[in-house]
């Protein structure tokens, strides 16, 4: 991580008190300057809150601006000159710059005597001989707070026979306290199950061979169960960094899917939800595969925090599609977010923890834009358990599988938990998508209404923040209709066009009504959508869609909403034209953007008038070689 470099970047603790340093410049400029020069009155206000101890000194390492307002300012912390490994914390503050607590790691102030018993050269040979090592370089004298409280401590670099690590020895004591791997990134061919030929992060080490370990995520591991249930899982090694041949029953091919999976949904995490891992620290996890003998599951181990993969009958029929993982992932995040151990998995609770693990399953498999695994709303479609074809859950229409519930009903509850998330699973379909023929299945509601959705993208985002915001652990349906709405009232607005979207939805599968008595004074002057039989989109190049307003009215905002079909969604500039030729941007190309379609409602802002006369959509292919189609699009005014 780099170290942010502002003009408010560290304090000095002289004497007992925080005091600016040297390094103080002028007033702030920026929101992150105002949040820092915040951050730092209320370091002053509340020492024992950050454990302050006399030598203490304190540098900015970041602050952000979250898009609710919120601000979180990231120090680290020095203790007589000498870094402190886990002496970090965070101000947090709320939208109006009040102070709204502390993230520290320090159970208590450092009281630590920087006069080492053990010199350098005594560490360097502590650590040669305790971990065997090749080679030791020179050490550095710092305080090692990991754990809570602070120790003295050398930190140096070793060359051991699996590769470099990073080892700290007790400056007191000489024993080694831990040696953390420093290898270098490789990048892998993997030929998988499901995905067809993907690219792997592994790691290579001083033996040139290479393993199924990720450094660009936490260093998290695929390793190998050998069909055994419980016992040692040896991480995947390789010469030459080529991993499997298609083929389920070749060991390593299994692997590759899950590598390759895992990665893919923490990427999808990271990038759509700003989220570090499984457990948003950066730290990766371990997948294994091979688990039992034709064991047919996949699954997150509540108590090792590991997931876990069988082999499928005849131990050919592996459970490691992308969804799949991203399913299981998902698991670990909920656990993460919902102390102790998640939703709780009975009951309508553990009903919406399978909706929550089926949607962002989902969502991954959409992230990876994979043309050998296109991305769709069934869940594990690609395994064939049942050898014929059919997924194991539709979330379009839950009731395909023969058990699932595409309504809520008293008692829904007492169904088995993959059967009654089909009531979570059924609104997210409506809210993304929207009911009717869609391009991913037919989906009918509960109540006879038409639904139009607001995207996968946008109803994600609305889910994720009830799951990290709202959601607790004996959520029922009733709590996560008003936990999302509460969510979309947060990101988007209450009342708008997506709030109003999310009480239908809910309506739609039976869980409260469509009208909000809160929401009743708020007029909807006009709701057009048009509809034509897939519109073909030049390739590249631009084509205008018209709809015509008859009258005038003062309004500041209006909502656009767009339905596309295009196989990269990146490649598409998309804006609204008033009758007067102003020009507001929906959408730029966005060469990182790999997923596919558009179906999403935007915000413009008009100023107060909405114009008569004729509203144009463009929409433009900035990139040869893909074609798609408009299917409609809408104005709410």
């Amino acid at each position: 991580m780099r170290r942010i470099s502002m003009v408010l970047a560290a304090v000095l603790l002289c004497s007992g008190a925080v005091a600016l340093s040297t390094t103080t410049a002028q007033a702030a400029g920026t929101p992150e300057d105002a949040a820092i020069a915040r951050a730092l009155d209320y370091i002053k206000q509340n020492p024992e809150a950050v454990r302050t101890a006399e030598g203490d000194r304190y540098e900015v390492w970041k602050a952000g601006i979250a898009e609710t307002g919120f601000a979180h300012v990231r120090f680290t912390r020095s203790f007589k000159g000498l870094p402190v490994t886990g002496g970090d914390f965070v101000v947090h503050l709320t939208p109006q710059g009040a102070l709204d607590g502390f993230s520290v790691g320090l159970d208590k102030p450092l009281a630590v005597d920087t006069a080492p018993k053990i010199s350098a050269d005594e560490a360097a040979a502590k650590a040669k001989e305790q971990l065997r090592a090749i080679e030791v370089g020179t050490p550095k004298l710092l305080v090692d707070a990991a754990g809570g409280t602070g120790r003295l401590a050398w930190q140096l670099p070793v060359t051991l026979a699996e590769g470099l690590a990073d080892a700290t020895v007790d400056a007191t004591e000489g024993r080694v306290l831990r040696a953390l791997p420093d290898e270098h990134t490789a990048t892998g061919t993997g030929h998988s199950v499901y995905s067809g030929t993907v690219s792997l992060s592994t790691t290579g080490s001083a033996l040139l061979l290479y393993r199924t370990i990720d450094p660009l995520r936490g260093n998290s591991r695929t390793c190998n169960m050998n069909n055994a249930m419980s016992g040692a899982c040896t991480t995947f090694t390789d010469v030459n960094n080529i991993w499997g041949d298609g083929n389920p029953l070749t060991t390593q091919t299994a692997a590759v899917d899950v590598h390759y999976g895992a990665a893919n949904a923490w990427d999808y995490f990271k990038y759509r939800h700003g989220r570090n891992g499984i457990f948003g620290d950066g730290t990766g996890v371990e997948s294994r595969v091979h688990r039992g003998d034709e064991w047919v599951n996949a699954s997150w181990s509540l108590s090792q925090k590991v997931m876990q993969y069988g082999d499928g009958v005849d131990n050919a029929h592996p459970l490691v599609a992308l969804d799949v993982v991203g399913h299981e992932m998902t698991h670990g995040v909920t656990q993460a977010e919902i102390p102790p151990s998640g939703l709780i998995y009975s009951g309508e609770s553990g009903g919406l923890n399978e909706t929550t693990s089926d949607i962002f399953g989902t969502m991954a498999e959409f992230y990876a834009a994979n043309s050998n695994d296109p991305a769709d709303y069934r869940i594990g479609e690609e395994l064939d358990l049942f050898g014929n074809g059919e997924p194991l859950r539709y979330m379009n229409q839950p009731s395909l599988d023969g058990a699932s519930a595409d309504c809520y009903y008293p008692g829904v509850g007492n169904l088995d938990v993959h059967y009654s998330s089909g009531v979570g699973n059924h609104f997210f379909f409506l809210l993304a998508q929207g009911s009717g023929n869609t391009f991913y299945g037919s989906s009918t509601t509960c109540n006879g209404a038409d639904i139009v959705g607001i995207g996968r993208t946008k109803a994600a985002k609305i889910w994720y923040h009830a799951l990290a915001n709202y959601f607790t652990a004996d959520e029922s349906f009733a709590d996560a209709r008003a936990d999302t709405l509460a969510a979309a009232a947060e990101l988007y607005g209450k009342c708008g066009t997506t709030y109003r979207s999310v009480a239908r939805a809910w309506s739609a599968v039976g869980v409260g009504p469509s009208l909000l008595w809160q929401c009743l004074t708020i007029p909807i002057w006009d709701l057009v959508w048009e509809e034509w039989p897939r519109n073909p989109i030049p390739d590249p190049g631009p084509y205008k869609w018209l709809h015509k307003i008859q009258e005038k009215g003062t309004l500041e905002t209006i909502e656009v909403g767009v339905n596309i079909i295009h196989p990269r969604r990146g490649d598409l500039r998309i804006w609204l034209v008033s009758p007067a030729g102003k020009e507001y941007l929906l959408k730029a190309p966005n060469r990182e953007d790999r997923e596919a379609d558009v179906t999403e409602v935007f915000q413009v802002k008009l100023g107060g008038v909405v114009e008569p006369g004729e509203w144009a959509l463009v929409v433009e292919d900035t990139v040869k070689g893909e074609s798609g189609n408009v299917n409609g699009w809408s104005l709410l005014y």
